[in-house]
């Protein structure tokens, strides 16, 4: 039986697939080396070989071999895949290049975070002048989005305590920040 490249490839045009597959296997190492060799990082010189692959299947009647083998003509046409997609790398970049630069838009979000750290700041500093029970009960029930029930019952207060520490602690707060006020539950 003739295992030459061009007696299996008689076989490809029958239908038979695994033939295919056999051309596939015999060469796509060399093919891939090739691409290597012209300088193309290894991710994209897997995606080329595939592409020159592509090529032998979609010319598939119209292959040309030497002595019988069909590899002369896959690194003809891996060079070819190769420059083509050089080429078009090169377009891209000279169209990114010719679009007009962008002009610098300031980001609204460095606004909000202005004001929010004034805001912060100010909260902290009303925090930090508090006591250290009185701040965790407003951080476990506006941040953490406890209950006063429930914030009372972990800090071993009574609600009606809770509450009232709560009630002084956010007029407090009101007096320094008194656009923003605190809630129960994170709200």
């Amino acid at each position: 039986m003739d295992d030459s490249d061009e007696a299996i490839w008689q076989q490809v045009l029958s239908g038979d697939s695994h033939a295919y597959g056999l051309i596939w296997r015999r060469h796509h190492e060399r093919v891939f080396r090739h691409h290597l060799r012209l300088g193309t990082p290894s991710p994209e010189a897997e995606d080329l070989t595939a592409a020159t692959f592509l090529e032998l299947w979609r010319r598939r009647s119209a292959i040309r071999f030497v002595d019988a083998s069909v590899l002369p003509w896959l690194i003809v046409t891996a060079h070819n895949v190769s420059r083509n997609a050089g080429r078009a790398r090169r377009r891209y970049r000279d169209f990114l290049a010719s679009l007009p630069t962008p002009t610098p838009v300031s980001d609204h979000a460095d606004d909000i975070a202005a004001r929010d750290d004034v805001r912060l700041s100010a909260i902290r500093e009303a925090l930090a002048t508090a006591r250290p029970a009185d701040a965790q009960l407003l951080v476990m029930t506006a941040v953490e989005g406890f209950t006063i029930r429930e914030a009372a019952f972990v800090l071993g207060l009574s609600e009606s305590a809770a509450k009232m520490r709560l009630s002084r602690l956010r007029t407090s707060l009101r007096a320094v920040v008194p656009q923003h006020p605190v809630t129960e539950g994170g709200a």
